[in-house]
């Protein structure tokens, strides 16, 4: 009797070791913290990976969607138990990404995944604006003055690659250029020159965004800067005199005037001699 019992309970542990599977190795990735970064410059992620398993960078696999697409990763081992996803990728337009990391165990069939977003913005552009007083009614030409040096140097493109393809579809708002020049002195500048009656001002506007693009080697890439700027009301039309309160405002008018006008002729002065190879 006591061997028939023995003989049972080794019958039942031998079902329990069929019947119970075997606990898989866990497997983790950290992808990081949300990334910002400037258009046409590589982003790198650097995704932490531990498996409590030993692990085998030769049984692992990895790859990385950018939203964009699937591209493979590197992994590298740090230790026993831990590695690091390593993989770049370029973005061209400006917006947010979702990044998701995936790695997989081929021995075991594990599969690990994290997320980031990565937030791109345009490429920055050194703006400025000349008068920097503009009327809202005014009929003249507002002058965009764009440092493009910064553009032909930055991360991750080639500055013998990089060039602006169209200056004219520069816009401000809706508003593109009348006329277009460019001066390759101390890097090169853009001249631009907009009418005012095609710029969609409001009064108290403190600055205007330019927007563009520049192309590199890998395609072209969005750029914006804003010019610092102050937009005025003509007034109601009542003839002012000076020695009152109105004559006072409009003395100041004037007086702005006068110094918006000797600012754009000492800036074009400037920019001709530049274009004609001597100082200013």
């Amino acid at each position: 009797m006591k061997r028939d019992t023995t003989i049972r309970i080794f019958s039942l542990f031998i079902a329990l070791a069929v019947v119970v599977p075997a606990v898989q190795a866990a497997l983790v990735v950290d992808a990081g913290g949300d990334r910002t970064v400037l258009a046409g410059e590589p982003v790198t992620i650097l995704a932490a990976c531990n498996d409590t398993d030993v692990f085998d960078a030769m049984n692992l696999s990895a790859c990385v969607n950018w939203s964009t697409g699937r591209t493979e990763a590197e992994i590298v081992q740090d230790d026993e138990q831990n590695g690091t996803v390593r993989a770049t990728h370029t973005y061209l337009a400006a917006g947010t990404y979702t990044v998701t990391v995936e790695v997989a165990n081929n021995a075991t069939g594990a599969v690990a995944c994290d997320t980031l977003n990565v937030t791109v913005d345009p490429q920055t552009a050194e703006v400025k604006v000349a008068p920097k007083v503009l009327n809202r009614k005014s009929n003249g030409v507002m002058t965009v003055f764009i440092s493009i040096a910064d553009w032909l140097g930055f991360a991750g493109a080639d500055s013998a690659n990089t060039t602006v393809s169209n200056p004219s579809e520069f816009a401000i708002g809706n508003a593109t250029p009348e006329k277009v020049n460019s001066c390759a002195k101390d890097g090169g500048t853009l001249i631009l020159k907009y009418r005012r009656q095609d710029l969609d001002l409001a009064a108290g506007d403190g600055n205007l965004t330019v927007t563009g693009t520049v192309v590199t080697e890998n395609g072209s890439v969005p750029v914006a800067g804003t010019g610092a700027v102050s937009v005025i009301d003509p007034g109601n039309g009542k003839k002012a005199e000076f020695g009152n309160d109105g004559g006072h405002a409009r003395a100041a008018m004037v007086k702005e005037k006068a110094k918006n006008q000797k600012e754009f002729l000492d800036a074009q002065q400037k920019s001709n001699g530049k274009a004609n190879g001597r100082a200013p």
